[in-house]
């Protein structure tokens, strides 16, 4: 009985693979076809928003990690304290620095942006009206 059923499985199983396979096609084919063109534009405004995301999630996770550090400071000064020889403090104050320069890492970026570049710098933005400011109108 278990033979029958493994072979009526198996006669089974190629054109419901075939058929499923033509189906998947067919809705890729239209759904392909309903997309819209891509312009450079488009492009540039991705990429612009992308790249601003991203800044705000590496300050984002520039001040966790900053926490973090803090924290594990924390730990190795306990550490520190209940086997001086074992854990020496520098470990400790190591951590607690590194955890300060990450934590003050996204309030320092624009202040060192405005002491390099001065107040009038402006990020630029690729496409659209600002590329002329760049290349220059012709």
């Amino acid at each position: 009985m278990q033979t029958k059923t493994m072979r009526l499985f198996r006669i089974l199983l190629g054109p419901l693979l075939v058929l499923s396979g033509v189906i998947g096609v067919l809705f890729a084919g239209t759904t392909l076809a309903a997309v819209a063109p891509v312009s450079l534009t488009s492009i540039a405004k991705n990429v612009d928003t992308s790249v601003a995301e991203l800044a705000t999630v590496l300050s984002d996770i520039s001040l966790i990690a900053g926490v973090g550090f803090v924290m594990a400071s924390f730990f190795k000064f306990h550490q520190h304290k209940l086997n001086p020889t074992q854990v020496p403090i520098s470990q400790g104050v190591t951590l607690l620095l590194i955890g300060a320069g990450l934590v003050l890492f996204p309030t320092m970026l624009p202040t060192a942006k405005q002491a390099i570049f001065g107040k009038s710098a402006t990020i630029a933005k690729v496409g659209g009206g600002q590329i002329h400011s760049i290349i220059g109108s012709s």
